[in-house]
């Protein structure tokens, strides 16, 4: 068994995923791809709790949300309402001009397009999206590609799965170790972990199910802060 599918199969058994645990994936049983990219653009800096608040004043709003509705209000309102989720005055921003971007249907064209790279390359061209907006999308609509969050990120080098801290080194490590047909249960899977045991501070290594496959468990010590992976996630996730 590859390393990939052993950690899978361990985390498996140990977790239940649970769609409300992410915000994203909740947004995306409304089949509307522009939802995803608001969610996802939302619970930078948040959690998934807070994200869901703000994505139901939306849709409270608005209904079903579209580039033209986010344009038609004044950006106070819109702070006012992403004002739960924290940086609220960046995040409007964004999602202003992301919907100024895909508005006229342009998000349903760019999707049209077949090759996977070119439909990323395209979406992080618009300001607003980055790599990790780009790639949960994609994930949704069953595209070969692994979001990676700060979590993913963190437990990704600990586990020693990858080796340099930049995104787009972090994906490809992600995507050669899991098997394609695997990859949004890893996502999923590795958000929870990151979240239940591989913690910033004070990890729960004696408790984690990858303990002994760990590159690094045997180094972090209870209070450990872990500065290098600490500066890794501020420096990853400074853009969506």
């Amino acid at each position: 068994m590859s390393k990939g599918d052993e950690i899978l199969r361990r985390l498996s058994e140990r977790f239940d995923l649970r769609e409300e645990e992410y915000a994203s994936l909740a947004s995306s049983k409304s089949g509307n791809p522009f939802e995803v990219i608001i969610a996802t653009v939302i619970s930078q800096n948040t959690n998934d709790k807070n994200t869901m608040r703000v994505m139901m004043g939306l849709r409270e709003r608005f209904g079903s949300l579209n580039p033209e509705k986010l344009l038609e209000i004044p950006i106070e309102d819109l702070e006012e309402i992403l004002r739960p989720a924290g940086l609220y005055k960046q995040k409007a921003k964004y999602l202003k001009r992301i919907s100024e971007e895909l508005r006229g249907g342009r998000l349903t064209e760019i999707l049209r397009e077949s090759n996977t790279e070119e439909i990323r390359r395209k979406l992080m061209g618009i300001p607003g999206i980055g790599p990790k907006t780009a790639d949960v999308l994609l994930s949704l609509l069953g595209r070969e590609t692994i979001a990676v969050d700060r979590h993913i990120a963190r437990v990704s080098l600990r586990l020693g799965i990858a080796k340099d801290k930049n995104y787009e080194s972090i994906r490809e490590s992600l995507m050669k170790i899991f098997d394609k047909n695997d990859y949004f249960r890893a996502h999923l899977l590795l958000i929870k972990l990151g979240r239940t045991y591989c913690r910033p501070r004070n990890p729960k290594c004696s408790d984690c199910p990858l303990r002994d496959i760990c590159d690094y468990s045997h180094l972090l010590k209870p209070g450990d802060s872990d500065e290098v992976h600490s500066n890794t996630e501020s420096s990853l996730y400074s853009s969506n």
